[in-house]
C-alpha cells in the first residue's frame, strides 16, 4: 500500500511566526506527526491555488516554486512535480482537470506555489509534490466522489505517498477582523471538530450556501475530499489540535 499518512493542516502564518502560545503548540503538534514522514511524495490540495470553475486543476508544471513573506522572514520552496501522480490523477475523472503554465517542460515549466500550499510543506523534507487547486462546486457529491477517487489513485501508485489537505476554518470570528463578525464562524468550527472526533460528516455535508458565505471557511471544499478519501479508505480521522487566531480558527487532524 503507498498511502503513508493523511493530513488536515492549517496554513495561518502564525503556526510558524509563533506570535502565542496556541500558535507554538499548533507547530508542536504538527511537527511531532509529520516527523520522519517517509513518503516520496506529498499530494496537496490547497484552497488558495488555482481555481477553476469546471473542476478540480492538477497543475502539470514540471516544478512548482514560491516565496512568502512571514514577518522579516521569507519562506521560499522549490519542488519537483510528480507528474506520474498527476497522470493518474487526469485519467481518473473528468473532474480532475490538468493545467500547465508557459511551456511544459524545462525550467520555464514552473507554476508558482502559493502560502496554502508552502507553510504546510515546511514540515516535511524534500520530496516530490503533486499540488491540486480546489474545485468550489455546489456539487457536495462530486467532492466526495472526488475524494474517493483520489484515494483510489493513491493506493495503486508505486511511490510511498503523503496526502495533505490544506485548510484553515471559519474567518468571521472576529468583528475587527478583515471579513467582520459573523455567530456562524463559531458553530460552523464546532462542527467541523465534531465531525473529525466523531467520524460523522453528514452535518457538515448537509450545510447551504448561505451559511458558508456567513463563516467564510476556505476548509469546507477540501473537508468533503477529505471525509470521501477517508471513507474509502476506511481511515479513522483523529483530532489533534484547535485554536482560534484572532478572526479564523486553525485545526490539525490526521487519519488512521
Amino acid at each position: 500500500m503507498s498511502l503513508v499518512k493523511t493530513y488536515l493542516i492549517p496554513h495561518g502564518d502564525e503556526i510558524l511566526s509563533f506570535p502565542n502560545q496556541e500558535s507554538r503548540k499548533m507547530n508542536g503538534s504538527i511537527s511531532k506527526e509529520t516527523k520522519g514522514d517517509p513518503s516520496e511524495t506529498v499530494l496537496i490540495i490547497s484552497p488558495h491555488s488555482l481555481r477553476i470553475p469546471s473542476g478540480l486543476p492538477v497543475v502539470n508544471t514540471q516544478y512548482l516554486s514560491g516565496k512568502y513573506e512571514i514577518g522579516k522572514n521569507i519562506l521560499k520552496g522549490d519542488y519537483e512535480t510528480d507528474r506520474n501522480l498527476n497522470s493518474d490523477l487526469i485519467k481518473k475523472s473528468k473532474h480532475f482537470v490538468e493545467v500547465n503554465f508557459v511551456t511544459t517542460t524545462g525550467k520555464l515549466s514552473t507554476f508558482p506555489a502559493d502560502f496554502g500550499t508552502l507553510i504546510p510543506l515546511t514540515f516535511f523534507c524534500n520530496k516530490r509534490v503533486s499540488m491540486l487547486g480546489q474545485w468550489r462546486t455546489p456539487r457536495r457529491d462530486l467532492l466526495i466522489d472526488l475524494g474517493k477517487k483520489l484515494y483510489d489513485v493513491v493506493l495503486k501508485s508505486d511511490r510511498k505517498i503523503s496526502v495533505v489537505f490544506s485548510a484553515d476554518q471559519a474567518h468571521t470570528h472576529s468583528r475587527t477582523g478583515p471579513y467582520g463578525f459573523d455567530g456562524r464562524a463559531k458553530k460552523y468550527d464546532k462542527m467541523v471538530e465534531r465531525a473529525i472526533r466523531t467520524n460523522a460528516f453528514d452535518e457538515l455535508v448537509s450545510l447551504d450556501d448561505e451559511y458558508l458565505d456567513g463563516a467564510k471557511p476556505d476548509s469546507y471544499w477540501n473537508l468533503l475530499m477529505y471525509h470521501g478519501f477517508t471513507e474509502r479508505g476506511k481511515l479513522t480521522p483523529k483530532f489533534h489540535y484547535y485554536y482560534l487566531q484572532e478572526y479564523f480558527g486553525m485545526l490539525f487532524a490526521t487519519a488512521e
